[in-house]
């Protein structure tokens, strides 16, 4: 039997479980525009199934904030979203301090001088990001070198992700593994599956009872790997029918 197909019976039989997911890369492709990302068909339909099955939870954990996952991801309640690497979710976030906004700002001024279009500066409630996708399509090294030069600047001790195409500075150290910790305490087993360097967080923080996936090929501590957004949409699709069936 294969690790996949434990995972799928480890999951199906759990007293309680709680699907987690990233969404970019993951249960929707990425493309150079955001705004026009929209989750695989598959992944939407086993995620809807999963959310009506008895003691099983599904969330979106994204990077994006919560206001632009809602713009992207048609699923609302009971699918639980959360957004900004969990700083946002449906009951509120974390209040700033003036040292915060000011450090943001002073992020985002520099971010911007630096952002030759199409590459472009993301201002969300905790962070600011800079983004490279669209230029990376036409001139990657041009990309690369906008990312090593936002890296340059002083984060003053607050937290920096590099991921696929972006830089992401945070005013706040909350990543998706705090927020995963905390919310699988009440499940017997969780799924987290992501893609980018920020999923690893929420990876580390899964037990030996837990399934985690990385999509796609970048190095990662995730116990099973699936190469394709559509591959882990029908691990999603066998998830939904196995545990419907027990």
């Amino acid at each position: 039997m294969s690790g996949i197909d434990t995972a799928l019976r480890r999951l199906a039989g759990a007293p309680t479980l709680l699907v987690c997911l990233d969404f970019d890369g993951t249960i929707a492709e990425i493309v150079p525009d955001a705004a026009a990302a929209r989750a695989h068909p598959e992944a939407l339909q086993a995620i809807e199934a999963l959310s009506q099955l008895p003691k099983t939870t599904v969330a979106v954990l994204s990077g994006r904030h919560l206001d632009g996952l809602r713009s992207v991801f048609p699923l609302g309640d009971p699918v639980v979203l959360v957004g900004s690497h969990g700083a946002e979710t449906t009951a509120g976030g974390p209040q700033l301090t003036a040292a915060d906004r000011q450090y943001l700002q002073r992020v985002e001024e520099r971010l911007a001088a630096l952002a030759e279009p199409p590459a472009f500066v993301e201002v969300k409630p905790y962070q600011r990001v800079l983004h490279v996708a669209a230029l990376a399509a036409t001139e990657p090294d041009k990309a690369a070198a906008l990312l090593a030069r936002a890296l340059e600047i002083d984060a003053e001790g607050r937290p920096v992700t590099p991921g696929k195409n972006v830089v992401e500075f945070s005013a706040l150290d909350i990543t998706k593994g705090t927020w995963l910790g905390r919310a699988k305490r009440s499940f017997s087993a969780t799924l987290f599956a992501g893609d980018d360097t920020t999923d690893e967080a929420a990876l580390a923080v899964l037990d030996s009872g837990d399934v985690g996936i990385k999509v796609g090929d970048k190095p990662s501590i995730a116990g099973l790997r699936l190469r394709t957004v559509p591959e882990l949409a029908a691990f999603l699709t066998c998830l939904a029918r196995a545990r419907g069936a027990r």
